[in-house]
Parts: C-alpha cells; structure tokens; sequence
C-alpha cells in the first residue's frame, strides 16, 4: 500500500509557520499563521479562561464521554450568546465540533447527504481550507467574486455571479473579519445579499470564527442574526479559537437555524449520525471552559473586557500599519487596511514576491498576500512598511 503513496504538498500556512519557526534571526516578523499574539510576540491565556481551568480542575469528578452532541449547554449557551433572540431547541439545533473547522466539514457533508446536487459557491478570495473541506467530501465548488484591495464589497457583482447557481445550491459567507481580506459588507449590504441568496432559492452557510474580533461582540454577532432573520434555514459553523484564544482545544459547535421548521430535530439527527461516522465524541475541556465562562457572568464579564482588549489592539496595528505604508508609498490608497476588520489584510504581491520578503527582510507573509496584523509590534510599523512595499 504505502509503495503507491505520493508526497503532497504541505498546507501553505503551515508551511509558512514552520519556516518562520526555524529561522535564526532575531527580527523576523511572522504575517504567517491566524493566531493573536500580543506586543510580546506571545499568544496569552485569557484571564477567563485560567479561572474556568482552575474550577474544572478543582470540581470536574469524571473524564467519561460527553456524547455524540458534545457539551449540550455549552452548545445552548454560546448558540444564545451569538443568536439570543432565537430559541434553542425551537430555531436552533446543533452540535459541539472539532473546532470551526470541524463544523464546516460536518455541516457540509450534512447538506451534500441532504442535496447531492447541491453545489458550493465560495467567495474569492477565501480561507484556503473551505476548498480543502469540500473538496475532501467530493462537493462541487464554485465561486463568487469578492474585493481585494477596496474598502467596500460588490453586493452587484456577488448577485449577478450567484445568478448562475440553481436552487439548493449552498453560498458560504464569512460572518465577519472575512478572511483573508479583512474587509466586511456594512450590515444594511449583508442584508441585502442575503436577500439576494435567499430570493434566488439557495442556502446561506455561515462561517463565524472571529465573532468579537470585528466591531465587538454584540455587534459582529448582529451580523450572523441579520442572516437568520432573513433566511427561512441556514447552516452556522461557530468557533472559540480566536474570541476565546483556546486553538489548540479545537472547539466549535455546528449549528442548524430555522424558523421553527418541523424538520429541525431530523436534520439535527443526521449532523449527529455524521459527527458519530466520522469521530465519535468531541473532546470535552474546551466546551467545558467556554460552558463554565458563559454560566458565570463575572467571568463572562471579564472575557467580554479582555476580547474588547485584544480587538482595540488590533485595531491599532491596523491603523499603524496603514498609516505607515503610505508613508513608504504614497501613490497606493491603503485605507482598506485602516477600514479592515479582524486580524487579516492582503498586500497586493505575488507568490515570488511573498517568498522573498522571507528570504531576504524576514517577514513571513502568505504566497497570496495575506498578512495576520495582529502579530505586528506598532512601534516597528514603519521598518515593516519599507520591508512590505519593497516589493510591490
């Protein structure tokens, strides 16, 4: 078996990370991998967090299974913290996920069980593992154009594209901080493309895994509701690595949201079958965390404080950096990077561009321009800048 196996190529990002990791010099700036790290260059614990740990270590009596479903008030409680004007287990059934990768894949394999014809639009530019994941379940892709280097998306050029699709089909939206743009519709747009999605008969599937990251939590997550209120059925994939900085737990939930359709339970049951199919039962400490920092509302409240901490610093980078690149280059507009929401921005290189910001300044940005602001240290803005713009 192994004689016929052929090398395939690493994800970029990860490669990208390894490089970064295994270069000598001391003032190498990592763009690479989408984790927050602080002034420091560190990706910290959350105040919150420590103290869920330090409870569940202090009371947790058991390590047996949680269930196919995973943590069911963990899944309630950040359904409603996302969604609090729907109520679960009438608009909203789901599941905790393997992270918000893990729900993209189940919820995906869920609709192509439920719609084999269904065909996936994508926006371009996207998250390069949305193609991964639905390649891996053999879903047919398509794409939907999506800006770059402007501040505002083209709702006309999205609807006139998804004029093509058929009814059924399934149009993934990044619910904000799209990545790997940064670059988000204002919320009267969003709703005019899901109006758009909807009239055209096709299913919204919400990717949100920056949720607080954008324009603050209540806020970022108005723009999921604006599609559920909007949207007779929609897929919601949820994830805890960035707003609750626990990544290496891997905890997401995959959520169904209707409008009290009957079905809900019977489709909930086949996300079920599919988690069950594919790993059994979720990890437990991640939900349990996440559960213990939303059941409690001093920790809740802290979380909320340090999340706007984290936001206001990335905010920061973005308006240093900004600033600093037209100091370097004044015949670019670089206000999409100012405007920009979340971690992510692209910088307008080729791949052979890219790679020799790694060779030779030792900044370490993604073949396709993409850049994490939130590893920037602000007072080095313009030392990166000079290194960015030299190879534009």
């Amino acid at each position: 078996m192994f004689e016929h196996a052929e090398a395939r190529p690493i994800d970029q990002i990860i490669a990208i990370s390894r490089a970064y990791a295994e270069d000598p010099r001391t003032e190498k700036v990592d763009f690479g991998i989408g984790v927050y790290k602080d002034e420091m260059g560190n990706t910290p614990v959350m105040r919150a967090v420590k103290e869920a740990e330090r409870r569940l270590v202090e009371n947790q009596t058991t390590k047996t299974y949680v269930g196919v479903g995973g943590d069911q008030r963990y899944v309630e409680l950040f359904a409603n913290a996302v969604l609090p004007d729907h109520a679960y287990g009438r608009d909203i059934l789901g599941i905790q996920s393997i992270g918000g990768s893990g729900a993209v894949r189940v919820l995906a394999e869920v609709a192509l069980a439920l719609n084999p014809d269904a065909t996936f639009w994508l926006p371009d530019p996207t998250w390069p593992n949305h193609q991964a994941i639905l390649g891996a379940i053999g879903a047919p892709i398509e794409r939907y154009p999506y800006v770059k280097f402007t501040a505002e998306p083209d709702i006309d050029a999205i609807l006139a594209k998804l004029d093509t699709a058929k009814a059924g089909d399934v149009v993934i939206i990044h619910a904000s901080c799209h990545n790997p743009t940064g670059i988000d519709p204002a919320l009267e747009d969003l709703g005019r493309l899901v109006d758009g999605i909807v009239g055209r008969g096709l299913i919204p599937f919400v990717d949100a895994a920056y949720i607080g990251f954008g324009t603050g939590w209540n806020r970022d997550a108005a723009r999921v509701a604006a599609v559920a209120e909007r949207a007779p059925e929609m897929l919601l994939a949820l994830s805890c690595s960035k707003n609750f900085g626990i990544y290496r737990e891997r905890t997401g939930a995959a959520l169904l949201v209707s409008r009290g359709n009957p079905k809900l339970a019977a489709t909930n049951s086949t996300l079920l079958a599919t988690a069950r199919a594919s790993y059994s039962m979720p990890p437990d400490h991640g939900a349990a965390i996440v559960r213990t920092i939303l059941d409690d509302p001093e920790l809740k409240a802290d979380w909320l404080a340090e999340l706007e901490e984290i936001r206001n610093r990335i905010n920061g980078n973005r308006s240093a950096l900004a600033l600093a690149l037209a100091r370097a280059k004044q015949d670019r507009d670089w206000t999409y990077i100012d405007k920009g929401q979340g971690m992510f921005s692209l910088l307008d290189v080729t791949p052979e561009a890219a790679a020799r910001l790694r060779e030779e300044q030792g900044v370490y940005i993604i073949p396709d321009g993409r850049m994490n602001i939130a590893s920037l240290d602000a007072s080095q803005a313009d030392v990166v800048a000079a290194k960015l713009v030299s190879v534009l």
